[in-house]
Order: structure tokens, then C-alpha cells, then sequence
């Protein structure tokens, strides 16, 4: 809206001047000239405050555009059609309708034209004289020379203005972008942290095995799985037989790669089903979904055989233990989680105090191996 204001201010202004000398001397009245001064002078700033408090400033600009013709082109007619002042007056209002309206503008230009030749035929007549002077011509050609200069000018900044606009936005988008390919990472990395964390939660970081509170978890749940789907549970808890001994002989790192070694074991030997889990100490505690009693009891007789055989390397030594392993299974056994841990216990104390190194179930004294 500055923009158009500066240049319809300017443009009147060398209108008036160019005007002023082609009138001088013609006999022009006061009333002629106070009339030319008021539209070339005043009337910009007039149109300027009409579009600043118009709430639509838009639209308040073409209507001033279309008035800006209709009021040039009856000056035209009643100045009898001077060719040069006709050529910038016209093409003045005809350029700035185009540049605001496009195409339509030229058709919106040229009807206001033939309207304002129309109301100055209508009051003053019809009369032609189109010459005009030397100087005339030559202060038209500047001027009009300088508006389209002008108008390029606008162009320009205002197409430099859109360029930045856009390469703001371009840069904005990709600064959004990046921030979104960050916090995508970022969350991707809480979500894996998180899931770190959950894992470490339930397992034991010496052995790798579940812990005690991931079993607790579990083993209701299998309970009532079985119980859904009428499948038979295997309960085993497993110890390593005179493990302060072996804490005693090789001190506690000892020991702790005797746990490992037995985790390791489990872990390799386990189905994917199946559930292996550190109970507490050297105590360790294996859930085997949908197998028999002597199924079960026959997996463990081999873990407890591979693992005598097993030396453990440490410090330039061998370590070498044996394991005790009570059976109990589900529903036989024990219908809730203490229940049937407590009968896979109470197996476990009758195979330490029959001599260690064998697997008992719960039912009775199996003995496997000594």
C-alpha cells in the first residue's frame, strides 16, 4: 500500500507539472487550475487515507485505480486529447491496473477509459486538439521514462521480497525437518533405552538369567495359561552343591564364574518356551511349559550331568561342582505359585540330604546319578 502511495503521489505530482505547462497561457480560469491542483496534489493523499482505514486495503486499491482512470481520462477529454499527456495518463493507470488484476486489469482499464471520455463528453463536449509542445513531449517522455523505471523497481523488490520469503520458509521447513529427524532419533533412542531399562529390570546382571521378580511375573501367568489350556507345568530349582566351599577356595569371583558357567549352560540348553531364572544366591529356578514330570526329570538329570562334568576355568585353576535339582509339577504338584515352588523346594532339600549331585521330584525319591 506505501508502495503505491509513493508512486501515485510522484506520478500526480510531474502530472501536474506536465499539465500546468500545456495549459499556460490557454485562458485556463482559477476554477480550472484550483481543480487541477486538487486532483493532482490532493487527491493522492485523499485516495491514501480512504485505503488505510478501508478493511479490505486490497480491494480499496483497484477502486482507487479505477477512479485514478475515470478522473484521467476526463481530464484528457477536456484538455481536447493532447496525444503525450493522454499516452502517460493512460498507460499510467492501465499498468498499475494490470499489475494488480492481470489480464482482467487491462479490461477493467479500458472501460473506466471509455467511461470518463464519456462523462466529459456529456459536460464539456467533444473537441480535439492533440498537439502539444516540445517541452511537453520531452517532460512526458522522462516522466513516463521514470514511472516505468519505477514500476520495475517495485516489481523487483517486491519479487526480491517473495525470493526471501520463500527461502525463509524453505530454510524453516528444513530447520523443521531436522528437528523432526531429531526428535524422531531421540525418541527412537528413549524407546530403546526404555526397553533397555525394562530388560535390565528382569534380568540379573551377573548371570544374565531372569530375576525373581520377572519369575514371580511369569509363573501366574503360565499357571493360568495351563489352566486355560490344560497343559501340564514343569517346575525345577536348581543349586549348586557346597557353593560357600567353592566361595571359601577361590573367594567370591570364584564363585561367581561357577553361577555363570551354570547360566550359561541353561541358557543354552532351554527352549525357546521355557523360562530360566536366577531365584537368588546360588539357587536357580527353570519353568518348562507343556512337558511331564519325567520328561522334566530327564532334562535335568542330563543339565546336572553335563555341568559335573564341566571345568571351570579360573586363575590357572579348574573349578569343579556338582548340582542338587527338586522337581515339581503343575497341577499335581501345586495349583498356585508358592505352592509349587514350595514342593519343588522341598524336593530340592531331599536331594541335598541324600547325598547332593542328583535330581528328586516331588513324588518321590528319584534318584539320578552320584
Amino acid at each position: 500500500m506505501y508502495t503505491n502511495y509513493h508512486l501515485r503521489t510522484a506520478s500526480f505530482a510531474f502530472s501536474f507539472v506536465a499539465l500546468g505547462m500545456h495549459v499556460w497561457g490557454k485562458g485556463y480560469g482559477e476554477v480550472a487550475w484550483a481543480m487541477l491542483a486538487l486532483q493532482f496534489l490532493i487527491y493522492p493523499h485523499l485516495m491514501f487515507l480512504r485505503s488505510r482505514h478501508a478493511n479490505n486495503t486490497q480491494q480499496a486499491e483497484i477502486n482507487n485505480l479505477l477512479i485514478d482512470t475515470v478522473l484521467m481520462s476526463i481530464w484528457t477529454s477536456f484538455l481536447q486529447f493532447p496525444v503525450m499527456i493522454a499516452l502517460i495518463l493512460w498507460n499510467a493507470t492501465s499498468i498499475n491496473l494490470t499489475f494488480t488484476c492481470g489480464l482482467v486489469g487491462i479490461s477493467i482499464a479500458l472501460l473506466a477509459v471509455a467511461t470518463g471520455i464519456a462523462m466529459s463528453f456529456l459536460a464539456f463536449g467533444s473537441h480535439f486538439s492533440p498537439a502539444t509542445g516540445s517541452p511537453v513531449d520531452l517532460l512526458c517522455w522522462v516522466g513516463m521514462s521514470c514511472y516505468l523505471l519505477a514500476i520495475g523497481n517495485a516489481g523487483y523488490s517486491r519479487n526480491l521480497q517473495l525470493r526471501t520469503t520463500r527461502e525463509r520458509l524453505r530454510r524453516g521447513e528444513q530447520t523443521l525437518h531436522t528437528a523432526n529427524e531429531t526428535l524422531k532419533w531421540q525418541l527412537e533412542e528413549i524407546r530403546e533405552r526404555q526397553a533397555e531399562l525394562k530388560e535390565q529390570a528382569i534380568r540379573d546382571p551377573l548371570t544374565g538369567l531372569y530375576n525373581r521378580r520377572y519369575l514371580e511375573t511369569i509363573l501366574t501367568r503360565e499357571l493360568a495359561r495351563c489352566d486355560r489350556e490344560g497343559e501340564k507345568l514343569t517346575l525345577m530349582m536348581i543349586d549348586v552343591d557346597y557353593f560357600k566351599r567353592v566361595n571359601d577356595t577361590y573367594g567370591h569371583q570364584g564363585g561367581d564364574e561357577v553361577l555363570k558357567k551354570l547360566a550359561a549352560l541353561l541358557l543354552e540348553s532351554v527352549r525357546a518356551t521355557d523360562v530360566a531364572c536366577r531365584f537368588g544366591g546360588e539357587e536357580f529356578l527353570v519353568l518348562l511349559p507343556d512337558m511331564p514330570l519325567d520328561i522334566g526329570a530327564a532334562r535335568a538329570d542330563q543339565w546336572r550331568a553335563a555341568f559335573a562334568a564341566t571345568a571351570i576355568p579360573f586363575g590357572g585353576v579348574s573349578i569343579q561342582a556338582t548340582l542338587s535339582i527338586g522337581i515339581a509339577t503343575y497341577p499335581e504338584h501345586g495349583a498356585s505359585p508358592n505352592d509349587l515352588i514350595g514342593c519343588a523346594d522341598v524336593a530340592l532339600y531331599r536331594a541335598k540330604t541324600s547325598g547332593r549331585n542328583r535330581v528328586v521330584s516331588f513324588e518321590h525319591d528319584a534318584t539320578s546319578g552320584q
